[in-house]
């Protein structure tokens, strides 16, 4: 082998080593994060392993670069890099900036995370894939920036392109939909390299839109690109080159610029649209042909002849100018503006005449559009002559050049506008719609020949008008002057039609009426159809112009805007100019009154309009937290809510990805450090949540901030904003025990102290006493498992310290475990850590004699030790050193041994330390240990306790765990080439292994861990079986089948499996390629079944590799014959004789034939399967048949044939050849040139047959079509030239005769034809026959008698007759029936004629009839109706029923989007209010629904009507119709009662004001007797208090939580035998919150008691009261109410039973009146009802002094019945019959109360104490309703009986200064038996500066919340009226409120 070949070789294996290596990551970015730039060409940022140690080689041609967990440093490149592979995944999320420089991967680009940046002129490129997944950015920004990718492109992240550098695709664009590629206004060139006709791909899965679109696109090369999955968007240019395709299939292109495809082939249109939408002007410059196209522009050029096969669409506002060019379309659908010079040829099949405009801007001469156009511009340089009449269904306008009309007519349906010139001559011109004219004057060059007006109206504007000849109106229009000139010259006929002086003035606004989004800035116009004049006939100018004009705000009522009007000199235009901008969204009137005139002095109607103007204000914020907020929680997000969407500045959208840079987020303020976060937006635009990356700190202050960065959908910008808040307290307390942990030496009798930072609580947020805090300690010998020492703990006042009493003292030497579990918090909840703590108790009076314990860990002979342990020596007491020195980490290393295997082993270094108890040596050995090392550690007797008892030397031997990971050995090798295709795969490991969840492997599971694929790690799944060995060491990979010739085969296992040291292996792949094992393809030439071969060829076998025989011997010349067969017609044919050879590459065998092959001789040729490639595999036997060229002359056929027998007169002849023919001088016979072969004569005289001769597309057979028909009785002669075969096979000209004759009747057509329906009810009936025709007797036909050959009846042949008057024409071939009246509207006509004709061959025709029926010609009629008769449901829908079906007038369809523009509906009438709805039409289009947006109300008047603006389908539009109705809420929409929440609060608020009466009227009377007992013997002092009552719960018992004590001095005149009169009234407010069935109930109660009472005897009392009071109550929130009056009487006493018991009681009876208001949907409902009480209340109790205390103990009953009488409401429908209900109440309760007085100096001190329990009892009978129409269907409430207890313990204490001060403070707590409770606090001060007058404060507290504080004021008015005025302020959590004002005063006789 020579040295070249060797090199050659040498580079082939060693590029193959490196093309095939395995794709796992060999190196990883793991820069260091410490702030300097980290470049990519500095070793010290690779490593070998993900989160190793820098140092490895830099990345390069032959490594795969990673960037993962290890590092999310940035890098960036200094210097061109190449690598293998570059993977971005893990973590990752920094950016690789390229700097300038190129990165290139060989491999497929992988970016999972991260950014990669393209600064200036960097160039990013891999000869792969391009793959960048969802958290991936690539961002080429930089100028002169470059991307190119071999391969395809597949994008799930984001894409900025390059803006000005280049970005190449050499296959295909996918973007899916969570992907977004920025254009960047930069262009993607394609130049795919895929062979086929799918090439590569554009696929855009969401479609057009921000985002997803390209900018420029540029398609170059040979190779194909198709447009997959959705349509695409080029918002500049499209330029396609080269011979390549760009496939569309289904979808649409939307180009916005410039449009380039040089090559016919470019497009494959497919059934897509080409959208040409661009803002400024565009060009289309196409050889291919489009399939459809749309105009959206209004400025669109063609740059050369166009084809479209299907339709063209110009939009509105759409011009295209085809420029000179040729337009091939098949359909044009015109909206806009179609412009041609009219030189070009226009070839369109179905043209649109019914929109649009056509302009000609060139020198043609015609109009080659046509004759019939909607509008027609002409902007020409020259004169365009009709050819034709002209029919323009819209409007004319001639701007430039002249029109001339050649004498042809011309019809015009809306305006004529001539600027220029038109030549009438002596046409006519016909206005047949709604026109308006303007003439340009009445020269030559502007009058008219003859005028009609057949339309609606026409009308004169600015000139005069000539008309040369006649004027005519054929119509009933109205042309109206406008007081402007019209020239008659000739005949004026105005027929039923008129001529008037003016047309009335129309006004047009802008904006218009209701329209939106009105430019703030904008001027408002109102434009009229004529110029105008104030009525008084001066001329409008701008000075007086002003006061015709309103302008106000929202409407006519509205506030005067200010403005300046001016008008133009057209005096048509009046523009009111505002004196400033409009508001956002404000709604603006204008209006004019009837203060205008035409020339003519008609007055304008007046007329306004409202709009609203656009949007102009910024969007607001609302943050959260708010500002200044604290308590926040240290994880929560902040959030931005906008009141509306917004989008950035530059109006782009706002993204997860770019709304980061708008928000600022610090701490303390704006000038504070940046918080990291992460922000992401709604899909709605409108909420920012801003998450930051770590909580806040505790109580930190939090500053965030957006700037005006964004705006809404109209522009409008956002203020900057910001907020401030404050993080909570969210730091647990600290502990500190004492002893610390660890101590030694502690004296026995030591207690222990818990010390905490701040305040704490029990977790359930209770209070810490003594009597608790135990049970949160743990204390035990030892360790948390030893034994409990007992001990009592406290806590101090504080609630910071714990102090842990033992009962008993320690033991000496004892070991003591002290702990708290975290069941303790700070006030801001945050609970404290378990702590523990471990001290060794010692008597200092006893003396140690014991050595210490050692322990060492890992312990003696363990095993499986993780290879970076530490090692302990654990001493069971405090050590030193034996010279007495204290032990340190300096000096502890000397007193260790460590060593390999044993002590004569190798030493280890270690660094050892000793911890603060001097107990525990802790050795931190220098490295690892290595895998399964055998360590030996020791201590001699270098160490003492504190008594100098020594330790005895000690050591521990242990073994290291196995930390070596199994290493594998794949079979084939890496890169092992060939491999045969029928080998398995095997993966050898240096050791059993194992799952790594250390399951075992099994021939069952070890499939999951083998990845097998074609080429590399991407590639499609090769099918396989995999098996493990019972060693579990070899894994055997099987493939399902064998692998293909020459395919390279990925095996890879993850890092999945272990051995039994849990050491996981790394993951490892190959790559290996299979032999070849593909035989050899081979093609023959000629191919298989190949005709028309020439006799002379050769035959060729070529092969797509070299060839050998099969014993590998080589082909030569000499040899090749014997592998070829060629033979006649097929294998068992004739030999035919040949010479073979085959080429120098071995790859081409030819064979030559010994003589020419005959004319369509079949040839069989083959070869077997004698042949090979290098690599063994043979041919399979191969032949093909083909046959050699024809050599035969065609024949002909004649039809008819030669001398047969007659043909019908209208028979066609044909000549049907036996094979294609064509001319003899090898020209195509056409259509066009057929008729010169073919010659057609009568052979009587030679005379020529004028015919149109046609050849079909397989050139086999020419038909001959006459232009009429033969003559009967002649004999044709057909004749035709020379032609051959396409084997230049000659036919010699021939010719035949046959005979015709006339058999065929005529052919009779009806007008109207059979079935026609909207026939004019004046039609005449027409019979039009093919030929001339007589009567049957062959006499002609005339006026006269042509009258009896029709029949023309009713419905059909037996219907009534109908009269007419028949005529047949000239011809005798029309016959005309002429009706003596009209038709009717709808009719039914039958017309027949018999078998009574026949031409003038006798040919008679056969009967004939048709049926036709007359148009409808009357309008539709419309029924309004709704559910019942004259009045609806007050939630019913309106109907509007059609007789027939409708539309709209201008023929539209009526749908449920614009039906209900059409209807009414107004309150009342039609001058009433709106009423908003909804409309649908049913699909029959026969029914309109009506659907309120609201349910009517009960008795509303509702007017429904429609205009006259619909019609049928014939026009008839239907009169105005209306109706006016009065809605009813119906019974049949009542439902259960009980579920309207006001229903259930009156019932529970009747209940609720008979409680309240009983407690209000009973209340005051005990306190009176209570105040009198307690004041017995002190006649000159008293003693009361304020109370408040709460209506909801358990605190409807709470008598006294605020009390507020008071004294003053009062004359004596209370005396045992007088009487005494008192009062006492109240104000209560209050209210009960909503329940899920009742109403939120707010009320007020107010009475005033008076009461009269005796001392009867020193121990007896007795009196009565009256009591008149009033509740009013507030139901729900629709306005329902509860009024009730409450009388009661009221008989008390209290007696004493000697010095120390009493018994009071009440006895009280009541009255009740009750009048309710309920608000309901069918409007007001009232009720009144009575009710009885009778209530009682007894009290006995003791008194029991002792000195200065006093015992109270009571007991007390209270018990009432309520009894409320039946009602009815009456109203509406919804009335109800309320049945009678009862009430029961009782209470027990058993009390005991404490006093006692104690007096110091001036000071006196009255403490007090109370312990009551109580038992409550409420039951309340069922309630049962039913409505009064529905009296026998009831619904009943069901109140449960209620039992409550509570206890109740209270403590307080009066102190009294000198009797002018008087302190007194109370507290009380309530248990409840639901193990609820309530805890309350008072303090109040009372200040007496003289007898007459008082002041008093008060101030209570509870744990619920409750918070009041009270002020009274005392007043003496004589010296018998006391007047006493309180407020109390209070707040409470609970769902109601209640506020009460009490005033008492006391008269005494």
């Amino acid at each position: 082998m020579g040295g070249n070949q060797f090199k050659i070789l040498f580079i082939v294996f060693f590029w193959l080593c490196f093309s095939f290596s395995a794709d796992a990551c060999n190196r990883y970015w793991v820069a260091a994060n410490d702030g300097m730039d980290k470049f990519w060409h500095d070793r010290a940022n690779w490593s070998n392993a993900s989160g190793g140690s820098g140092g490895a080689v830099v990345p390069g041609r032959y490594e795969i670069a990673c960037f993962d967990n290890g590092s999310v440093v940035n890098a960036k490149l200094n210097g061109y890099v190449k690598v293998k592979q570059l993977k971005v995944t893990g973590t990752y999320n920094g950016t690789i900036d390229l700097n300038g420089y190129e990165l290139g991967s060989v491999r497929n680009l992988v970016i999972h995370n991260g950014t990669i940046l393209l600064s200036g002129n960097s160039y990013l490129r891999t000869w792969r894939d391009f793959y960048l997944y969802g958290g991936g950015t690539v961002t080429a920004s930089g100028s002169g920036s470059r991307i190119k990718v071999r391969n395809n492109l597949h994008i799930w992240g984001t894409l900025t392109a390059p803006a000005s550098g280049s970005f190449s695709l050499l296959g295909g664009f996918n973007l899916y939909s969570s992907g977004t590629f920025n254009h960047n206004n930069g262009t993607v060139s394609m130049s795919p390299r895929w062979k086929g006709d799918v090439g590569a791909a554009i696929r855009i899965d969401a479609g057009p839109g921000t985002g997803r679109n390209f900018y420029n696109l540029t398609k170059s090369g040979n190779k194909n690109v198709t447009i997959t999955t959705n349509d695409i968007k080029i918002e500049n240019n499209l330029t396609v080159k080269g011979v390549g395709k760009v496939r569309a299939q289904s979808n649409d292109i939307y180009v916005g610029g410039n449009w380039s495809s040089v090559n016919s082939n470019n497009l494959v249109a497919g059934t897509g649209t080409v959208i040409f939408n661009g803002s400024s002007s565009q060009t289309i410059d196409s050889k291919s042909n489009f399939y459809r196209v749309t105009i959206s522009n209004s400025n669109a050029s063609l740059q050369r002849s166009t084809t479209i096969s299907n339709t063209l669409t110009i939009n509105l506002g759409g011009s295209l100018d085809i420029n000179g060019n040729n337009l091939t379309a098949s359909t044009l659908v015109n909206n806009g503006n179609l412009q041609m010079s009219g030189s070009e040829t226009l070839s369109i099949t179905t043209k649109d005449t019914d929109s649009g405009t056509i302009t000609y801007d060139g020198t043609a001469t015609g109009l080659i559009y046509g004759n019939t156009y909607y509008n027609l511009a002409l902007n020409t340089s020259g004169t365009i002559t009709l050819n034709s009449n002209l029919d323009v269904n819209g409007s004319l306008t001639i701007t430039d050049g002249t029109l001339n009309a050649g004498n042809n007519d011309i019809n015009v349906a809306r305006n004529w506008t001539n600027n220029d010139s038109f030549v009438s001559g002596t046409g006519k011109v016909t206005f047949d719609g709604t026109s308006v004219i303007v003439t340009g004057g009445t020269g030559d060059s502007s009058d008219f020949y003859d005028v009609t007006l057949g339309g609606t109206s026409a009308a004169q504007s600015t000139n005069a008008i000539a008309i040369d000849n006649d004027f005519e109106i054929t119509s009933s229009g109205t042309w109206y002057t406008n007081c402007l000139a019209m020239n008659i010259s000739g005949t004026s006929t105005v027929g039923s039609g008129s001529i008037a002086t003016t047309l009335s003035p129309t006004l047009t606004f802008n904006p218009t009426d209701s329209s939106t989004g009105f430019t703030s800035s904008s001027n408002l116009t109102l434009t009229f159809n004529t110029a105008m004049q104030n009525t008084d006939n001066s001329t409008l100018t701008d000075s007086n112009v002003d006061s015709l004009i309103t302008l106000k705000d929202t409407n006519s009522s509205g506030s005067d805007i200010g403005f300046d009007a001016t008008i133009n000199l057209g005096k048509k235009i009046i523009t009111i100019n505002p004196d400033s901008n409009f508001s956002s969204l404000q709604a603006v009137y204008v209006a004019i009154g009837t203060t205008l005139e035409n020339s003519c002095e008609t007055a304008i109607s007046a007329a306004s309009a409202t709009f609203t103007v656009a949007d102009t204000a910024g969007p607001t914020e609302t943050w959260n937290p708010a500002n200044s907020a604290t308590g926040i929680a240290v994880d929560s997000n902040i959030t931005l809510t906008f009141n509306e969407a917004i989008r950035n500045i530059d109006d782009t959208v706002l993204t997860d990805t770019n709304v980061d840079s708008l928000i600022t987020l610090k701490t303390t303020n704006s000038s504070g450090s940046d918080i990291a976060f992460n922000a992401t937006i709604d899909s709605d635009k409108k909420i920012i949540t801003v998450n930051p990356d770590s909580d806040f700190s505790s109580e930190k202050v939090i500053y965030v901030a957006i700037g005006t960065t964004v705006e809404d959908s109209s522009g409008n910008a956002n203020s900057a904003s910001s907020a401030t808040f404050t993080a909570i307290d969210s730091l647990t307390p600290n502990l500190i025990f004492s002893p610390v942990n660890s101590s030694t030496n502690v004296d026995v009798n030591s207690n222990i102290t818990l010390t905490f930072s701040e305040a704490i609580r029990n977790t359930d947020n209770s209070a810490l006493t003594d009597t608790n805090v135990d049970s949160l300690i743990t204390l035990k010998t030892t360790n948390s498992s030893g034994s409990d020492i007992a001990f009592n703990a406290t806590i101090d006042s504080d609630k910071k310290i714990i102090t842990v009493n033992p009962d008993s003292d320690f033991s000496n030497e004892q070991v003591i475990y002290v702990a708290m579990g975290s069941s303790v918090e700070d006030d801001a909840n945050n609970a404290i850590s378990a702590s523990s703590a471990t001290f060794t108790a010692r008597n200092t009076d006893t003396s140690d004699t014991s050595s210490p314990t050692i322990t060492f860990n890992p312990l003696n002979s363990a095993t499986g030790v993780t290879k970076d342990a530490n090692i302990t020596l654990t001493f069971n007491e405090a050590i030193r050193n034996n010279d007495d020195t204290e032990i340190t980490d300096a000096n502890v290393d000397s007193l260790i041994t460590l060593k390999r295997t044993n002590s004569s082993g190798n030493d280890i270094a270690f660094d050892a330390t000793i911890d603060s108890a001097k107990r525990v040596i802790t050795i931190n050995p220098g490295s690892d240990f290595s895998s399964e090392e055998v360590i030996y550690v020791a201590i001699e007797t270098s160490v003492e306790d504190a008594y100098d008892n020594a330790i005895s030397a000690s050591s521990a031997t242990f073994t290291s765990v196995d930390s070596v990971s199994p290493t594998l050995t794949f079979d084939p090798q890496d890169l092992e080439n060939p491999v045969p295709v029928t080998d398995n795969i095997t993966i050898t490991f240096s050791e059993p292994i194992r799952n790594t969840d250390d399951s075992a492997l099994t021939s069952t599971n070890v499939d999951n861990l083998i990845t097998l694929k074609d080429t590399d790690e991407n590639g499609s799944d090769i099918g396989f079986n995999a098996t493990i060995d019972s060693d579990k060491k070899i894994i055997t990979i099987d493939s399902d089948s064998n692998f293909s010739s020459e395919q390279t085969v990925y095996v890879a296992i993850g890092a999945t499996v272990e051995d039994s040291s849990d050491n996981v292996i790394t993951a490892s792949s190959i790559t290996f390629i299979a032999a070849d094992s593909t035989a050899p393809n081979l093609d023959f030439t000629p191919a298989d079944s190949k005709t028309g071969v020439a006799v002379n060829s050769d035959i060729t076998i070529a092969f797509d590799e070299a060839i050998r025989n099969t014993d590998d011997t080589a082909l030569t010349d000499s040899n090749v014959d014997s592998l070829i067969t060629l033979k006649t017609t097929n294998s068992s044919g004739t030999d035919i004789g040949f010479d073979a050879v085959i080429d120098n590459s071995k790859q081409l065998i030819t064979i030559a034939p010994n003589t020419d092959f005959s004319s369509e001789q079949v040839i069989y040729v083959a070869i077997g399967a004698t042949v090979e490639d290098d690599s063994d595999n043979a041919i399979s036997a191969s032949s093909i048949t083909f046959t050699a060229a024809d050599s035969t002359a065609p024949t002909v056929a004649f039809v008819p044939p030669d001398s047969t027998n007659c043909v019908p007169i209208s028979s066609n002849v044909s000549l049907t050849f036996s094979e294609a023919v064509r001319n003899s001088d090898d020209t195509t016979i056409t259509d066009t040139n057929v008729g010169n072969l073919i010659t057609l004569e009568y052979t009587s005289d030679s005379s020529p047959v004028a015919f149109t001769a046609t050849i079909d597309s397989d050139k086999k057979i020419i038909t001959i079509n006459p232009d009429s028909d033969f003559i009967s009785g002649e004999v044709v002669n057909v004749a035709i030239e020379t032609v051959e075969d396409l084997s230049d096979n000659a036919m010699s000209a021939t010719s035949g005769t046959f005979c015709v004759v006339d058999s065929t009747p005529p052919i009779l057509t009806f007008s109207p034809a059979n079935s026609s329906t909207m026939v004019a009810e004046d039609t005449n009936i027409i019979l039009t026959f093919d030929e001339e025709i007589r009567l049957v007797n062959d006499s002609a036909l005339n006026n006269v008698n042509v009258d009896d050959l029709i029949t023309l009846k009713e419905n059909d042949g037996s219907g009534s007759d109908i009269a007419f008057d028949a005529t047949i024409d000239s011809d005798s071939k029309i016959i005309t029936i002429d009706l003596v009246s009209n038709l009717s509207s709808s009719q039914t006509i039958y017309v027949a004629i018999g078998a009574t004709v026949e031409d003038t061959y006798n040919n008679a025709i056969t009967a004939a009839s048709a049926t036709f029926t007359t148009g409808d010609s009357l309008p539709p009629t419309v029924s309004i109706d709704a559910v019942i008769t004259a009045s609806i449901a007050t939630d019913s829908d309106i109907t509007f029923t059609f007789s027939e079906a409708v539309r709209n007038l201008d023929n539209s369809e009526l749908t449920s989007s614009n039906v209900g523009s059409l209807i009414t509906l107004k309150e009342t009438d039609e001058n009433g209010s709106d009423l908003a709805f909804s409309a649908t039409i049913n699909s029959a289009k026969t029914i309109i629904t009506i659907n309120p947006t609201s349910n009517f109300s009960s008795k509303q008047v509702i007017y429904a009507s429609i205009g006259a603006t619909v019609e049928d389908y014939s026009d008839n539009v239907i009169p105005a119709s209306n109706k006016t109705f009065v809605a009813e809420y119906l019974a049949t929409s009542l439902t259960n009662p009980l579920l309207e929440k006001d229903v259930v609060g009156l019932i529970e608020g009747q209940l609720e004001a008979a409680e309240r009466g009983i407690r209000h009227a009973t209340t005051p009377i005990l306190r009176r007797m209570e105040w009198l007992r307690r004041n017995k013997e002190e006649s000159n002092r008293y003693s009361y208090g304020i109370k408040i009552n709460f209506e909801n719960q358990k605190f409807k018992d709470i008598s006294n939580a605020i009390k507020s004590v008071r004294t003053k001095k009062k004359p004596a005149t209370f005396l045992p035998d007088d009487w005494a009169m008192w009062s006492e009234g109240s104000i209560t407010f209050g209210k009960i919150e909503t329940t899920n069935i009742s109403s939120m109930k707010k009320f007020k109660s107010h009475g005033v008691t008076l009461g009269f009472d005796k001392l009867a005897t020193p121990k007896l009392l007795y009196g009565t009261a009256i009591r008149i009071a009033n509740d009013d109550d507030n139901i729900g929130t629709s306005g329902s109410t509860l009024d009730t009056n409450n009388y009661t009487t009221s008989f008390y006493s209290t007696y004493q039973f000697g010095q120390k018991s009493y018994i009071d009681g009440v006895v009280g009876i009541s009255a009740l009146k009750l009048k309710q208001n309920r608000n309901h949907a069918s409007g007001t409902l009232l009720g009144k009802r009575n009710g009885r009480q009778i209530s009682g209340t007894i009290l006995y109790g003791a008194e029991f002094n002792n000195k200065n205390l006093r015992t109270s103990p009571y007991v007390k009953i209270d018990a009432a019945v309520t009894k409320l009488s039946s009602f009815s409401e009456s109203g509406t429908v919804a009335a109800i019959n309320y049945g009678e209900q009862k009430s029961d109440i009782a209470k027990a309760s058993l009390g005991l109360q404490l006093d006692k007085t104690i007096k110091i100096g001036k000071l006196t001190l009255k403490p007090n104490s109370r312990l009551e329990y109580s038992n409550s009892i409420i039951d309340y009978s069922n309630p049962i309703l039913a409505y009064n129409v529905y009296p026998n269907t009831e619904y009943s409430l069901n109140f449960d009986k209620k039992e409550t207890e509570n206890l109740r313990i209270g403590l307080g204490t009066d102190i009294d200064f000198d009797n002018e001060w008087l302190l007194s403070s109370n507290f009380e707590r309530i248990q409840y038996s639901d193990a609820n409770y309530e805890t309350s606090f008072n303090i109040g001060t009372s200040y007496q500066p003289n007898n007459n007058t008082r002041y008093d404060i008060s101030l209570s507290n509870s744990n619920s919340s409750n918070k009041k504080l009270g002020a009274d004021y005392d007043k003496m008015l004589n010296e018998n009226w006391w007047l006493n005025l309180g407020l109390e302020v209070g707040t409470r959590p609970l769902p109601g409120y209640r506020e009460s004002i009490y005033f008492r005063s006391e008269i005494s006789f």
